[in-house]
């Protein structure tokens, strides 16, 4: 069972890693890179949303000692809370309580960068959320998102993060 475990957590880092979420050096206390959105959407960058586990360590530990946070950029609207503005919702849900979970979410009209909250920390819960918004102006607009999770003690790895594009969506004002 234990060599099980010490598998799955290096596949888990290795997807982790791909879908950039916590490398093995960012896990061990690294630098953390700048969590803010890029100026422009990435080139040939599709809808991509990320997830972040961290496993209990210990003899005892099995499948169900795993906390997995997925994040969700929502579909960019017409706010119905605060009219003549465009809105976009970022989410993150855990399956079990986490400390921390701090969130960032972006709007992008037509590839270019148009406004970003602020990060965003909510502590001892399970979700979280995050909102961007911009006055309305038609246009092609698209969410983005960064995540960190903070894993109880005696989970690995410690912190876990990601970032993601949402869908792109024609909105008219």
């Amino acid at each position: 069972m234990h060599a099980w475990r010490t598998a799955a957590a290096a596949a888990s880092m290795a997807i982790l890693v791909l879908i950039g979420g916590t490398s093995p050096v960012a896990a061990r206390g690294a630098a953390a890179p700048d969590p803010s959105a890029p100026a422009t959407v990435p080139a040939g960058q599709g809808a991509a949303e990320g997830h972040v586990e961290a496993g209990k360590s210990g003899s005892d530990a099995d499948a169900s000692a795993v906390i997995r946070c997925e994040g969700q950029v929502q579909r960019p609207h017409n706010s119905t809370h605060v009219p003549g503005t465009i809105n976009v919702v970022v989410t993150v849900s855990c399956t079990a309580p986490v400390p921390e979970i701090t969130t960032r979410a972006a709007l992008y009209k037509n590839g270019q960068l148009v406004n970003q909250s602020a990060l965003r920390t909510q502590r001892n819960t399970r979700s979280g959320q995050n909102n961007a918004a911009v006055r309305c102006s038609s246009g092609n607009y698209r969410g983005w998102m960064y995540f960190k999770v903070v894993f109880p003690p005696g989970y690995q790895p410690p912190t876990g993060s990601g970032n993601g594009l949402g869908q792109e969506v024609p909105i008219s004002c």
